[in-house]
Formats: structure tokens, C-alpha cells, sequence
């Protein structure tokens, strides 16, 4: 959760990381705009990361003088646009640091769930809760989802995981683990095929 200035500079240069993109200096800040401009996918996408943390920011932070409210207002707005054109719908302070989209599509997450850094998202990604509120998946540090993966209701995924494509996790994961199918079964633990015989 970005909670201060510092934390928020540490999300944006991890997630400029994770695209292998640099904003650093006037230079590259040029670059960078010119390619959002002449649509370049990596650059859109690393666009809407900035504007999510920027917002993320002003939210956490709250700043009670008037320049700060309509800064919110306004990232708010932004969000809101590309979110719509680029139909990804991530909420504030649910990815940590290091986030990766690789491809422009659907994309949504419940404002409730909690994913971990370093986090793969591929497009069609459905991450939801079942009934109530309370029930969100929490994601650990280092998944990768697969196209169309989904993963649905109150699910602990653990560290180091990789969820296929089209895949739907509806009960915990494990440390470590390679899961797909409907519903998802682990395929491999540890680097080791598991078997269900």
C-alpha cells in the first residue's frame, strides 16, 4: 500500500522495472510520452500503472487542502477513461509493487482482492469474489496468470505460482505450484509432476 511519497516512487520504478521501461530524466520521459501518443502496448499499459499508483497516492495520503482534492478528482477521471478503453478494471491498493500486463483486454479484479508483487497478467485475467464481500481471494508474491484464468471466491494462492490459461482456481494453492483445468488441479509442485492416480 502506498502510504508516502517514498512508496509510491519505489511502485512506479518496480513496475518500470517489470516492463523494462525507464522514465528517469527529460530524455526518456519524451520517448515515453511519444510512444503512448503512436500507441505502443507497453507503454499504454505502463501509462495506466502510473496514473492507478498516482491515484492510489492521492487516496492513501489525503491531503485536506483543495489542490490535493481536485489532483484526485482528476487521476480519477483519467483512470476512469483509460480504464474504459483499455477494458482493464483494477481498483486502488490491490496490486503491490512490480505489476507486469502484458497485452491490452479484459481484466478485472474485485476491489476486495489482495495480489502480491510481481504479478503476470495476461488478458481476460477474472479475479472475483463469490457471495459476500469478505469473500476475495488473496494472491501471493510472483503469480503469473495465463490468459482467461480465473480465480473466484475466498482462495489463498501462494508464492511462485503459475495459473495456465483458461484455468479456474476455486480452492487454495500451495507454494511453488503449476495449476490448470476446470477446476484447477496442481500439475506440478516444486519443479515435480504430480500424479492422481
Amino acid at each position: 500500500m502506498i502510504l508516502s511519497k517514498q512508496d509510491y516512487r519505489k511502485y512506479v520504478k518496480s513496475d518500470e522495472e517489470a516492463f523494462n521501461i525507464s522514465t528517469k530524466g527529460l530524455r526518456f520521459k519524451v520517448v515515453f510520452y511519444l510512444k503512448c501518443y503512436f500507441y505502443s502496448e507497453r507503454y499504454i499499459l505502463l501509462s495506466y500503472l502510473k496514473v492507478l499508483r498516482k491515484l492510489e497516492y492521492l487516496y492513501n495520503v489525503r491531503n485536506k487542502n483543495i489542490y490535493d482534492k481536485f489532483l484526485y478528482i482528476y487521476y480519477f477521471r483519467k483512470i476512469r477513461k483509460k480504464s474504459i478503453n483499455l477494458q482493464i478494471n483494477i481498483p486502488i491498493n490491490t496490486l503491490k509493487e512490480g505489476a507486469l500486463i502484458l497485452h491490452i483486454g479484459t481484466i478485472v479484479i474485485n476491489d476486495g482482492a489482495r495480489i502480491g508483487k510481481n504479478c503476470i497478467l495476461q488478458p481476460g485475467v477474472i479475479i472475483g469474489q463469490k457471495d459476500l464481500k469478505e469473500n476475495v481471494p488473496v494472491i501471493g508474491d510472483n503469480v503469473y496468470f495465463g490468459p482467461g484464468a480465473m480465480v473466484i471466491g475466498k482462495v489463498n494462492i501462494g508464492n511462485n505460482v503459475i495459473i495456465a490459461p483458461n484455468t479456474v482456481v476455486i480452492k487454495d494453492v500451495a507454494n511453488n505450484c503449476v495449476v490448470s483445468g476446470v477446476p484447477a488441479k496442481v500439475i506440478k509442485q516444486d519443479g515435480l509432476k504430480v500424479s492422481y492416480n
